[in-house]
């Protein structure tokens, strides 16, 4: 068997892909993967297709859209800032579409695995039918949830079932048209007629197989689901394969007790000097031992910083995980259920979209604080935050319990039953 995994976005949206491909390997099946181009060292030995470099460059990590992620500054500046980055996708989502199709035609599946930015394998399965799975990395997207709205860049909530799944309908709408517009060109070649928004939606609900990456002790399956979507569970790779930590990483971790984990991933701000001062100055205050990773830029190593305190910027989470008390973080799917298998307390300070739902999400499972938004957050409430997750021991208690139950929800064989189906 063939399979191509696409995949856009941030780092958190190309690892369900990666942990997907370990498996799909284990099983001898050829895997390829088309990630954007910054990503192309993660596919190892294995064939790689790269998007555009502009999809991160303009789409997630320029000044604008640290703008969108921060939820910095006035409604009508962000509203403003979202119509330019808008009209900017626009162009790339074409590009991004006529590069799935060319990579399609040129290698001939047998399956496409793909996520919300990549459109074009969701119209070949019209002609492939059953050989596409649409890969999601948070609930609260497609398929509706009585008690929780869509997850918009503010996380959504619960209005009340009625309001709640009114919101998926028009989401439901509104991405159907975005789709048709976007693989209008390509439906006669493929297909050889125009496929209306209302049966792409109608397919996408009804047939298209839908696996939310998840695991159901956070998030359990809606019982009234059709059999097309299913929350299978968090997979991950082997990160540490290929890495291994230095001396002194090593040395701080054996000098050092409950040290505290701090990364906001590859997830941008518009003040990462601020933010990373109030960080590193409660740290200092209360001398709380900590490992912050500056990844892609969110948080910002000083010149100068206490002794207990360890600078990164690239680490493997399921090595450096295990070894710590709690995590401090931007609330990523991928990070939270990582932190959450190793047992980790959590405190999770969301920039948009889903990380709003972890954070409430963390908060009712009892395993971490509700934390602050990045745009509210300053020395005082951070304090209490830090403070409270140190201090409360029933976190880390009910996170190792979490833990336990994530671990007996890995099975590959379950997985590879729903894809072949």
């Amino acid at each position: 068997m063939k399979a191509i995994l696409f995949s856009l976005g941030s780092r958190g949206d190309i690892e369900p892909f990666l942990a997907l491909g370990e498996i799909l390997q284990e099983k001898k099946w050829d895997v390829i993967y088309v990630f954007p181009e910054q990503f192309k060292e993660l596919a190892g030995d294995l064939p790689f297709y790269g998007f555009t470099k502009e999809f991160i460059e303009i789409l997630l990590a320029s000044e604008q859209s640290k703008v969108i992620t921060s939820r910095n500054g006035s409604v009508f500046k962000r509203l403003n800032t979202l119509f330019l980055l808008a009209k900017k996708s626009i162009r790339i989502n074409n590009e991004v579409t006529l590069k799935q199709k060319e990579i399609i035609d040129n290698e001939r599946p047998d399956y496409v695995f793909y996520n919300q930015k990549c459109v074009y394998p969701i119209i070949w399965e019209f002609k492939n039918p059953n050989k596409g799975v649409f890969v999601h990395p948070f609930p609260c997207f497609l398929h509706k949830v009585n008690h929780h709205s869509i997850i918009g860049f503010g996380g959504g909530g619960n209005y009340g079932k009625f309001l709640n799944r009114l919101t998926y309908s028009f989401q439901g709408i509104a991405m159907s048209f975005a789709i048709y517009f976007t693989t209008k060109k390509y439906h006669k070649e493929l297909i050889g007629r125009i496929i209306s928004p209302l049966r792409i939606q109608n397919k996408l609900l009804n047939k298209t197989k839908s696996f939310y990456t998840i695991s159901k002790s956070l998030f359990p399956q809606p019982k009234y689901w059709k059999k097309n979507a299913n929350v299978v569970g968090h997979f991950e790779r082997n990160k540490t394969e290929n890495w291994k930590p230095n001396i002194e990483l090593e040395e701080f971790i054996k000098t050092n007790n409950k040290i505290i984990f701090v990364t906001f991933g590859s997830i941008s701000n518009a003040n990462p000097i601020e933010n990373t001062e109030v960080i590193l100055n409660a740290l200092a205050k209360f001398n709380i031992p900590a490992i912050i990773n500056t990844s892609w830029g969110g948080l910002i190593e000083p010149k100068v910083y206490p002794k207990h305190i360890h600078f990164v910027n690239n680490i493997a989470y399921d090595w450096i995980f295990p070894k710590i008390y709690a995590v401090i973080h931007h609330g990523g799917s991928g990070t939270t259920h990582a932190a959450l298998k190793s047992g980790c307390a959590v405190l999770i300070i969301p920039h948009f979209i889903d990380q709003f739902y972890w954070n409430t999400t963390i908060h009712k499972l009892k395993v971490g604080p509700k934390g602050i938004a990045i745009k509210k957050m300053n020395k005082g409430n951070f304090e209490l935050l830090l403070l409270d997750l140190i201090e409360n021991d029933t976190y880390r208690k009910n996170a190792q319990l979490i833990a336990e139950q994530m671990k007996k929800e890995y099975d590959t064989e379950k997985l590879m039953k729903l894809i072949l189906e």
